[in-house]
């Protein structure tokens, strides 16, 4: 074997390339000059180093591509370590007031039979909102205020927002949200049931409304004050001057200082 084959380290392959020199050294002295195996045999060790030398080179390309693809694979692990630091700190500190998904979302398959019957309603109910109704007062469904991005907050004019923070104006919509519940839920229950507190509650809230609030579900300040947590101090009202702003509330004034917070739908 030569001592390409046979050598694992450098240190080896050299030392085997000496021993093999220093032999056909010798046999050219015992042969008093250079014969013609001891040519082939140097031919055969020129070989073998020419093939080392392009191993050598090769194997520099490799360690080269390697060094590059390690640095990028660096890179990507800085990049991946710094996103699941991101993910675990807004996992830890999702406002309160995201909607959650359900547990376990029901995958329904829709056949076109059931595409044509939907379309078949919707087409209906659309008449039926289009003809005219008799007045039966509110609809059994209260419309809500829907929640600010981060980005329509940060478009409010700093002028507004003052000192308010991101999750402050999510948490009035809650509250505002639940007092709009609140009342309409009492409007809607009929009088035989309304204890006499209740009863003068919704007979209140009956003369607020008049021909401009017509179709609109609003709040006042003393529903806000009666049915949640919100207060309307100066942040509260800077709260409601943005809702204003965002289009997710109108006011209604009159008469006298009476300010009605009525949904944008």
């Amino acid at each position: 074997m030569t001592a390409v084959g046979t050598a694992l380290t450098l240190e080896a392959l050299e030392e085997g390339f000496r021993n093999k020199i220093a032999a056909l050294q010798i046999c050219s002295d015992l042969r008093g000059g250079w014969k013609e195996d001891t040519v082939i045999e140097f031919g055969q060790l020129k070989q073998e180093l020419q093939f080392i030398r392009s191993e050598i080179f090769r194997f520099k390309g490799i360690i080269t591509s390697s060094k590059k693809d390690l640095l990028t694979a660096h890179t990507l692990l800085e990049q991946m370590q710094e996103l699941c630091t991101r993910l675990a700190h807004m996992k830890t500190n999702l406002p309160s007031h995201l909607p959650r998904a359900n547990a376990n979302p029901s995958i329904t398959k829709v056949s076109p039979e059931h595409v044509v019957a939907d379309s078949d309603k919707k087409n209906k109910a659309s008449q039926e909102k289009q003809a005219p109704k008799k007045d039966s007062g509110k609809s059994s469904q209260t419309p809500t205020i829907s929640y600010v991005t981060v980005k329509e907050f940060n478009d409010v004019p700093k002028y507004i927002r003052g000192r308010l923070q991101y999750d402050q104006i999510n948490l009035a919509v809650d509250e505002v949200n639940k007092t709009l519940e609140t009342k309409y839920a009492l409007l809607r229950r009929p009088r035989a049931k309304l204890s006499d507190v209740d009863m003068k509650v919704a007979m209140g809230c009956r003369q607020q409304e008049n021909q401009e609030t017509k179709g609109l579900y609003f709040v006042v300040d003393n529903d806000i004050k009666r049915w949640s947590s919100l207060k309307l101090d100066s942040n509260g009202r800077s709260i409601m001057t943005a809702l204003r702003t965002l289009k997710r509330i109108r006011e209604v004034r009159g008469p006298g200082n009476l300010v009605r917070y009525a949904v944008l739908l």
